[in-house]
């Protein structure tokens, strides 16, 4: 899960910064923002080797604020640093709850946090859809254009199964809430002329005497309008 997070770093404005750590409870990256994309915000994936609930919480409680102070200090890191870097925590959901997830993100000290939890099926799905596709760079754009599927049929689809929905597109989703550059472009719906579309479908002869109605005046009240119908079709037959 991790490595897709890098990638959409790295397609979207992000480098990786060379950082010496010494830790083996998760594996940890940093990432900072290029020089013409004019962002300030840093950004720290961690996924922890053992996943569970109880690591996920002591990595909060025993590690966040020695790694914030490390890169802190590193050289790696401009002033902006202490200010605006977010950490992403990648874990499997079935081994987090949801009270440690509110716990980590809600937390004030250090970095901003968010925890993107999925299934390994998700993750599976994902990637074997970013290979199918032949997408080597999961830019803000691909995002967009998966969230868009079908004219957002997709996304119809999964607000009637998302409970169940285990698969690329229900992670994307995830990713896109988590990820704060990445903005959502709904599709641009191409609105058709109703009266073309009632001209086209219609036959001939019902096409002429609709324009003839719709081009009598006439004033319609509650008291005549079954006058005005006979008066009508009966000049239009």
């Amino acid at each position: 899960m991790i490595n897709i997070i890098n990638n959409i770093l790295v397609s979207n404005g992000y480098k990786q910064v060379e950082l010496v750590l010494q830790q083996d409870v998760a594996d940890l990256y940093l990432f900072c923002p290029l020089t013409e994309s004019k962002r300030e915000e840093y950004f720290v994936t961690v996924q922890l080797r053992t996943q569970s609930d109880s690591t996920a919480q002591c990595l909060l409680e025993n590690q966040v604020q020695d790694w914030f102070e490390t890169i802190s200090h590193s050289g790696k890191v401009d002033q902006t640093f202490e200010k605006n870097c977010t950490m992403l925590l990648c874990h499997e959901e079935d081994k987090i709850s949801r009270q440690t997830i509110l716990m980590i993100e809600e937390d004030q000290y250090n970095f901003k946090k968010n925890v993107i939890a999925s299934s390994q099926q998700e993750v599976l799905a994902l990637q074997s859809y970013l290979a199918q596709e032949q997408i080597e760079k999961v830019t803000t754009k691909i995002i967009n254009s998966i969230i868009n599927v079908d004219s957002g049929k997709g996304f119809l689809d999964f607000k009637e199964n998302n409970k169940l929905q285990k698969d690329h597109y229900s992670l994307i989703l995830k990713i896109a809430l988590k990820l704060p550059f990445v903005t959502y472009s709904p599709q641009e719906q191409k609105l058709s002329n109703l009266i073309n579309d009632i001209d086209n479908s219609l036959p001939s002869e019902l096409a002429s005497i609709y324009n003839k109605l719709i081009n009598l005046d006439v004033e319609w009240t509650e008291s005549n309008s079954v006058q005005n119908v006979e008066m009508i079709w009966g000049r239009l037959v």
